[in-house]
């Protein structure tokens, strides 16, 4: 619910409980979600009070984070994710830069890549628009899907050992979008692996340039590059 004078602006959770007081009051309007509904002025610091406790609980859900699953998330790519990783680091913008001016550090994006549009005539021209990456970072879509084949598991396993030398102490960080479950499940993947200093990225490639760092353009690799 908003306010627009005494106008008030319904939303899903407030309209079933504005509908009922309005029975009883002078309410000029349709009570129901996204409607306006103009009340008398005397009336409106009271229904604010009311739904205040109603409008913090729903904020509350939406804010909950997500459980961490037992293995990897097999769900949509895009929601409320954990707010920690079993095995790893959960790690924010301004701590990552710190950590990034240290040096040593790989940087592993597995955001999808964009496909082809389906339907285009035959021999149209199409290219993808250009993906932005941390500067340094390596990327390999498809490395966060919650039930991977075995090539595409194969690629990244191999693509990590050789780029740390096998060194299982080599620091990780996974990313890639807020509020994406793909960055989890490549980092609880990498920790499954072996390795002790896996850091995941919650903020993720908008969050780095949100913050004003520098970007670079990359270059998909393994069996999803294409």
């Amino acid at each position: 619910m908003s306010r627009l004078g005494n106008i008030l602006i319904l939303s899903r959770d407030t309209s079933s409980l504005v509908s009922v007081a309005c029975r009883s009051l002078q309410c000029k309007g349709r009570p129901g979600a996204g409607h306006l509904v103009r009340v008398p002025g005397r009336l409106v610091l009271l229904l604010a009070l009311l739904l205040s406790p109603m409008l913090a609980a729903a904020a509350g859900r939406a804010r909950a984070p997500a459980p961490q699953p037992r293995l990897y998330w097999t769900g949509p790519d895009h929601g409320s994710v954990p707010a920690a990783i079993a095995g790893g680091t959960v790690i924010h913008t301004a701590a990552l830069a710190s950590l990034l001016r240290n040096g040593g550090v790989l940087l592993v994006d597995v955001a999808k890549a964009t496909r082809r549009p389906s339907g285009l005539p035959a021999g149209t021209i199409w290219m993808p628009p250009p993906h932005f990456d941390i500067p340094g970072s390596i990327w390999i879509p498809g490395a966060g899907e919650g039930a991977m084949p075995a090539n595409l598991d194969a690629f990244f396993r191999a693509r990590l050992k050789s780029l740390t030398g096998g060194d299982r102490n080599r620091k990780i960080v996974v990313y890639c979008h807020p509020q994406c479950w793909l960055s989890w499940n490549a980092a609880k993947r990498a920790i499954s692996y072996g390795y002790r200093h896996v850091y995941w990225y919650p903020d993720g490639m908008e969050g780095w340039r949100k913050a004003g760092h520098p970007t670079a353009v990359a270059r998909p690799e393994g069996p999803r590059a294409g």
